[in-house]
């Protein structure tokens, strides 16, 4: 028997963030390096050369430095109501992620869609800009090239940056963004030397001219100024701790950018002659500042800045090609686009495809107006920066609003951070989107209605994203389980001792399995009383091969890796193997109880014959010994794979050989000079498969349908701690979103083994960690056969008609959930599974709960403890009051869809199987509501206990144990 989902058994999981993303391994951008790519987003240069002059011109003429106040204002809530729900919600912190979290799925893939629109625009409009401004400036001093050809150098370049990392990127934009700012501080510095205080006109912030002209005109331009800031989010699972770097870049980021946009457009006004700016500004347009550049300060700043300008375009467009193509590959990677976008490059970890594709539609549609005659500035960047700057403000107003819903959601809602600011984001962000899609004419300067219809594809494309999110719904539900995941951050225990109810209920807790550690373990932690009783003679659960009944085998091995199995606190030893064999996992569980002090709180030889509930809601339970004892609530850890599932076959009553349950098997030489039927492919079947392989004359494996066989290493790592982020792929190594393709891809055509084709998709079924079978397959040492349709005297007939010799048959049919000391009629059966609400509490018994019995592919301790959690938050609710109700009406009432809309596999075995991350997240979820804390790796540290010498064995003769 491979160990199963009771003990850790991992599908293939889609990480939360690509694998090249996650380990240490990758290239860390830093606060600093990321504010260099969001300001080069920003393109301050290009803001004050060309959208100020436009804003003199058509919006309330000198007051624009207020409108930046009250941008940048708005902006700083909109970040502070980010950064608040950064604090609450892991995830990378893309806007498009918060919300889906906070409005629904379909919601969040919708606004990515119009994200990568709005960057896709503005990459591709830019490129139009940049061929147009690097021809005008070089005709000036007398070198006349089309500006298509600057364009097209600009796309090579682009291309190149986008193929390196972002790190490479940042570096280049660094400079360029320090020398930006170095031009125009030394124009401010000019003018304030040759006109004092003439330079800061005090009319820009009088009430008269702040209201006068078109307000609502010079708040569009404003807002579009700092759009770029919010490409910080993007940036997020390349940092260290985006938690705390990407509220951090977007508070600088705006601080800065407002602090600088504040002060250039007062002096520029101050410089143009103050309330004479507006004329000068239509007289000069976007020369204005070049213009000034000469008057105060001669032809090299002038030629200096008028170089920036080309090079801030240039930046901006690096950094907005960036942006697009990582929204790109996040669609690709979520499956809501074509998946080759969502493959990153094998060395540099870059969005190649994703970057290649932003780079061939910027030729096509820079290539295609241009060849058409279409002007570069007026008509293609006026219609497609116009469009970008539109989806990229309604996205900033969609993740505002995404926030105030969060926090509005919560009863721990901190009042500014969670409410004002949320609240003052939504309406600024949401007139600002009015505001400019009202005057969406004046934004992009063109009268022509094939322009100004263009912002309809903003709609066309919401609609899209929503539409694809809804497709993977119902085609993959899987999938969609894992779209736009994020997580609860962690929140600690920070209650001292004395903080703790003192509890005076006692709880009988049975069995002491990994399941029954782990409970016991959180009961001791808690202060709560209880008895616990074990009918082994020490811990170990099945993996002590001694034990009566144990399904061990001496081949068995972990099929989760050490990397992603493990208790809470107590990490698998490094020296272990990849995937340890049954006797280390039977020592490390014996070291675990040790390190815990666990032995002095068991009782072992010593099983519970019966319990049964009695008045109160509270039990009286029988021990092995006589003893009869009560308690308040009884905790059930029985294990799950003790009671064999022992089918009997047609004609096994005549058949001459022994047929028996793979529970009694142990060793592949039991096999030997036999002629051998496994009947049945999980873990347990295709080990021992395995197992006859090698040892029995000839072996065969019975298979009722196909399956899936997931190799335990790809690219000699294991394949859980690969596949959700737990070490990095080795260089060259590209890993993928799409399990099903990849095991393809590596397993091949089962069919060709004389197996089945599978069935199922990757995920819907309990995974099969063993490629083995397959090598002993294709030598001809095992041999798959159909289902059996008989038993004969000497044999085996299959459905397919084909009969063999058979001298054993070996039953890998599994096992049966089953609680002996328990009257099954207090319970509701389903297909052998009891019906318990979040797989844990009694529906009927209010003080009855089953820790173990959950089928997920994942590694299980862990989940255990978090399962646990929930028995000792009820514990609490009935020993305090508190939300005492509202848990039993939860039980009575609550049934959430815990497979994530996943159509598993119709078996048996899957009657009661969760999805991984959607139980994970409602577990995270409940724990929230009810204001628990969330377990780590020291969360248990109390009752840490000195660890005897080397040596040393555990103290078995503690079977007569105290109790807490």
């Amino acid at each position: 028997m491979s160990n199963s989902t009771r003990t850790g058994s991992p599908t293939p999981q889609r990480s939360a963030s690509p694998p090249g993303e996650q380990a240490a391994a990758r290239k860390v951008l830093s606060t600093r390096r990321v504010v260099f790519l969001v300001i080069a987003a920003a393109a301050p240069m290009a803001a004050i050369a060309g959208n100020e002059p436009l804003a003199l011109v058509r919006g309330n003429g000198i007051s624009l430095p207020a409108a930046y106040v009250v941008a940048a204002a708005v902006l700083l809530c909109f970040a502070a109501g980010y950064a608040a729900m950064s604090k609450r919600v892991a995830g990378g912190g893309a806007f498009y992620l918060f919300a889906a979290r906070a409005l629904g799925k379909r919601v969040g893939i919708a606004t990515a869609y119009v994200a990568t629109l709005g960057y896709l625009a503005s990459s591709v409009g830019m490129a139009a800009v940049f061929g147009y401004f690097t021809s005008l400036v070089l005709a000036q001093v007398g070198v006349h090239v089309a500006w298509g050809v600057f364009t097209a150098v600009g796309v090579v370049v682009v291309a190149g940056f986008g193929f390196r990392s972002a790190d490479v990127s940042a570096r280049f934009l660094g400079v360029l963004m320090v020398l930006e700012f170095a031009v125009l501080l030394v124009l401010d510095v000019f003018v304030v030397g040759n006109k004092g205080g003439g330079a800061f006109p005090a009319q820009s912030f009088s009430p008269a001219q702040v209201l006068g002209g078109s307000l609502s005109v010079g708040l569009v331009f404003a807002f579009v100024s700092f759009v770029g800031f919010e490409s910080a989010a993007l940036y997020g699972e390349e940092t260290r701790d985006p938690a705390r770097t990407i509220p951090r870049v977007l508070f600088i980021s705006v601080s800065v950018i407002a602090v600088f946009y504040v002060l250039t457009a007062w002096i520029v006004i101050g410089g143009a002659g103050g309330t004479a700016a507006p004329a000068r500004a239509r007289q000069d347009l976007g020369e204005l500042v070049f213009t000034l550049a000469q008057q105060y300060s001669g032809a090299a700043l002038q030629d200096a800045a008028a170089v920036l300008l080309c090079t801030s375009v240039l930046a901006s467009w690096i950094a907005l090609h960036n942006a697009a193509s990582r929204y790109l590959f996040v669609l690709g990677w979520e499956q809501v686009a074509p998946r080759a976008l969502g493959r990153y490059h094998a060395a540099h970890r870059s969005p190649h495809i994703a970057s290649a594709v932003v780079t061939v539609v910027t030729i096509v549609v820079v290539g295609g107006m241009g060849m058409a005659g279409a002007d570069p500035y007026q008509v293609i960047a006026a219609a497609i920066i116009g469009m970008g700057t539109l989806s990229i403000v309604l996205v900033q107003a969609t993740t505002a609003l995404a926030v105030a819903v969060f926090f509005w959601r919560r009863t721990d809602r901190p009042f500014f951070s969670g409410v004002i600011a949320p609240g003052a984001g939504v309406l600024g962000l949401g007139t600002a989107f009015t505001l400019a899609s009202i005057h969406y004419g004046a934004l992009t300067g063109s009268t022509n209605p094939c322009v100004n219809a263009v912002p309809a594809l903003i709609v066309v494309t919401a609609v899209a994203g929503f539409a694809a999110a809804d497709r993977l719904r119902r085609r993959r539900p899987l999938a969609y389980a894992h779209l736009a995941e994020t997580a609860d951050r962690h929140r600690p225990d920070t209650r001292t001792p004395d903080q703790r109810p003192a509890y005076s209920r006692r709880y009988c807790v049975v069995g002491a399995g990994p399941s029954g550690m782990v409970m016991a373990r959180s009961l001791l932690r808690e202060g709560v009383p209880f008895d616990w009783y074990e009918r082994n003679p020490d811990f170990g659960g099945i993996w002590d091969i001694e034990f009566d009944g144990s399904p061990m085998y001496q081949s068995c091995h972990f099929i989760s890796s050490k990397y992603t199995s493990g208790f809470y606190g107590a990490p698998m030893p490094t020296e272990f193997p990849d995937y340890p064999r049954w006797r280390q996992i039977r020592d490390y569980v014996r070291d675990t109880a040790r390190k815990y002090d666990l032995y002095r709180h068991v009782r072992f030889n010593t099983e519970v014959i019966s319990a049964e509930p009695i008045p109160g809601d509270r039990w009286r339970v029988v021990l092995s010994d006589g003893t009869v004892n009560e308690y308040d609530g009884l905790i059930c850890c029985p294990g799950v794979t003790w009671h064999p599932n022992a089918v009997t076959l047609t004609g096994q009553d005549v058949f001459c050989g022994p047929v028996r349950h793979s529970v009694t098997f142990r060793d592949g030489l039991e096999l030997r000079g036999k002629k051998v039927l496994i009947v049945g492919a999980g873990n347990s079947g295709v080990d021992i498969a395995c197992d006859a392989a090698r040892n029995a004359e000839q072996a065969y494996l019975s298979v009722r349908r196909g399956y899936r066989f997931v190799p335990k290493h790809i690219a000699g790592l294991p394949t859980d701690a690969l596949l959700t982020g737990k070490l990095e792929p080795p260089k060259g190594v590209v890993m993928s979103s799409d399990v099903n393709g990849m095991l393809d891809a590596m397993v091949g055509d089962l069919t060709r083994y004389g197996l089945p084709a599978p069935d199922h998709d990757a995920l819907s079924s309990h995974p099969i960690m063993n490629t083995q079978v397959l090598h002993h397959l294709a030598h001809g040492d095992l041999i798959a056969k159909p289902d059996v349709d008989h038993l004969t005297k000497t044999g085996v007939v299959f459905r397919d008609g084909s009969e063999v010799e058979i001298d054993e048959i070996i039953l890998a049919t599994g096992y049966d959930y089953k609680m002996p000391f328990l009257d099954p009629e207090l319970l509701t059966w389903k297909q052998g599974h009891p019906q318990l609400y979040m797989n844990i509490f009694s529906r009927e018994l209010d003080s009855l709960y089953v820790l173990g019995f959950v089928e997920f592919s994942d590694a299980a301790y862990k989940r255990f403890d978090e399962m646990a959690q929930l028995i000792v938050i009820d514990i609490n609710a009935r020993e305090t009051g508190l939300h005492k109700e509202e848990l039993t009406e939860l039980k009575r009432t609550d049934t959430p869809d815990l497979r994530g809309g996943v159509q598993y596999v119709d078996s048996a075995r899957h009657t009661n199987y969760v999805e991984r991350t959607t139980y994970m997240a409602y577990l995270a979820k409940l724990r929230d509501r009810f204001g628990w804390f969330d377990i780590d790796e020291h969360t248990y540290d109390s009752l840490l206990q000195p660890l005897p010498d080397a040596g040393t064995s555990a103290p078995r003769a503690a079977q007569e144990g105290t109790h807490v």
